[in-house]
């Protein structure tokens, strides 16, 4: 007969070894979000060693951008821990030695060591969906801890099918309790019927040759509820071993929500693009119909002022300058709106030039910057995957506004430049103009939003918006940031793909 400390001591060992050879990520952090304990699989993920993990910040690992607003979220989470997914419906992203960043799923966990408040975050890369669960710490009562702090279900079986192990979670997920379900067979339980063969099988040739067709791999399958219901989960089976005896720990989690926001995702991106069609179409066809009536108004116009060539009628030569003038700029919008509708209609992936593309941009440019005397700096860009004609449009645009709105009697300067981010091209086109008010930044970019009378700057109100609709094309945006009196930088950013280089 075994004594406590012996069972303890076994216990103790079986949970080292479940935390070492854990295929998940994990690492505990203090109050302090100091990091003090990590698995092997995090040192792998992250490419620190153990030594250089423990006793460092846990921001370490957090991109740089978001390293505020993570501690905030650290101190937030200790006035009120519990075990919960970390960031729900946000994306999260990780950081490693080498500084490249990845997203991740973490689900926090809570416990008290003592005294001291310890947070145990669990890890995925979703990137490569490597996904596994792991048992931490070293003491029978650390892994109870831990074991029902976890929101992933944890069944262990033996190698005759019997479960050994059954965490509060997967009381959750599948309706039975510890002791209902403790001794019996898995595949008798909750496993679907159609899989009970094929479990049984697998178990049996594993044991036999150590064939691993599902060991240590996330899979995706349906399980069984007490009352009877399927529902889709993800799983990974770990292999264990206790002295003499196997066994085998699966992390299960049910993805009924993620399938069913799937779903709705999908139906909300077909419905969208749907409407985005027949938006499109019917700004296509409103924009081609209204230039018939548009030509009969100037053709009438014409007539009028043929008519009262001769006369010397001030009013009804004024009158028909209004006429003229509005009819050209309704013309103008109805030009711009159907170019507008027109963006990304036939869209082709190209190797874009970004140096040849301003280049050309710039020669038909040419009399506007020789009239303002303007001086153009421009730095080395990339080539980049894309839209040619689309990209085209975009660089004309922003270099007109800079060259539009400059300030009276001092010559335009305008620096072009491009870095590169961890998965997109960044663009700057910075110049010394007029500037803009910080209340008008987002506005500027809504179609047909005007700051300035015609009189004081020609235009329609729609370039900008040509820009945003062009970079979202590219899966990028586009914001600015400018100072009233000193000028503005407009950046926008467009994805890169594997043929993107420097020239």
């Amino acid at each position: 007969m075994k004594d406590s400390n012996e069972i303890l001591l076994e216990n103790e060992k079986a949970f080292k070894s479940l935390f070492e050879h854990a295929t998940i990520s994990i690492l505990v952090t203090d109050e302090n979000g100091d990091i003090t304990l990590g698995n092997p699989n995090a040192e792998k993920l992250f490419g620190y060693t153990k030594e250089e993990l423990t006793g460092k910040p846990i921001e370490l690992l957090i991109p740089e951008p978001l390293k505020d607003i993570h501690r905030k979220h650290r101190h937030q989470y200790f006035k009120a821990p519990k075990a919960r997914p970390m960031g729900l419906g946000k994306d999260l992203f990780a950081r490693d030695k080498n500084g490249r960043t990845f997203p991740v799923e973490i689900s926090l966990g809570y416990y008290k060591l003592g005294i001291k408040k310890m947070a145990v975050a669990f890890i995925t890369d979703v990137s490569e969906r490597k996904k596994a669960e792991a048992i931490l710490r070293s003491s029978e009562e650390t892994t109870r801890l831990i074991m029902n702090s976890a929101l992933d279900a944890i069944v262990c079986i033996d190698t005759n099918g019997c479960i050994t192990v059954w965490n509060p979670q997967a009381e959750k997920i599948f309706g039975y309790t510890e002791s209902e379900i403790k001794g019996r067979r898995l595949s008798e339980t909750i496993i679907p019927e159609k899989y009970r063969a094929l479990h049984e099988a697998g178990l049996k040739r594993y044991i036999t040759t150590q064939e691993q067709n599902v060991i240590n791999k996330l899979i995706e399958i349906t399980a069984l509820h007490r009352n009877g219901r399927e529902f889709p989960v993800e799983l990974t089976i770990i292999p264990m071993r206790q002295k003499d005896n196997d066994f085998f720990c699966a992390f299960i989690r049910d993805i009924t929500e993620r399938r069913e926001a799937e779903l709705r995702q999908n139906e909300y991106a077909e419905d969208l693009k749907q409407k985005n069609i027949e938006l499109e179409q019917f700004a296509y066809v409103a924009s081609h119909d209204l230039q018939e009536p548009l030509r009969t108004v100037s053709g009438f116009v014409e007539l009028l002022k043929r008519h009262y060539k001769d006369q010397a009628d001030e009013n009804v030569t004024k009158y028909i300058n209004y006429i003229t003038d509005a009819s050209d700029r309704m013309r103008r919008l109805v030009q711009d709106l159907l170019d507008y509708s027109r963006l990304g209609r036939e869209r082709i992936l190209e190797p874009i030039d970004c140096n040849k593309v301003v280049q050309e941009v710039l020669s038909d440019l040419t009399m506007a910057i020789q009239e303002s005397q303007a001086v153009i700096h421009l730095d080395q860009l990339p080539v980049i995957s894309g839209f040619a004609t689309e990209m085209k449009q975009l660089f004309q645009n922003l270099l007109s506004n800079s060259l539009k709105f400059r300030k009276p009697g001092e010559p335009p300067v305008i620096t072009i430049t491009a870095i590169p981010k961890e998965d997109h091209w960044q663009f700057k086109i910075a110049d010394n103009g007029i500037g803009i008010d910080e209340k008008y930044w987002e506005r500027i970019f809504i179609i047909f939003q005007r700051l300035h009378t015609k009189n004081e700057y020609d235009g329609t109100g729609i370039g900008l918006a040509h820009c945003k609709k062009i970079t979202e094309l590219h899966n990028g945006k586009i914001w600015v940031d400018s100072t009233p009196g000193e000028g503005s930088r407009f950046y926008f950013t467009v994805r890169k793909r594997s043929t993107d280089k420097w020239k």
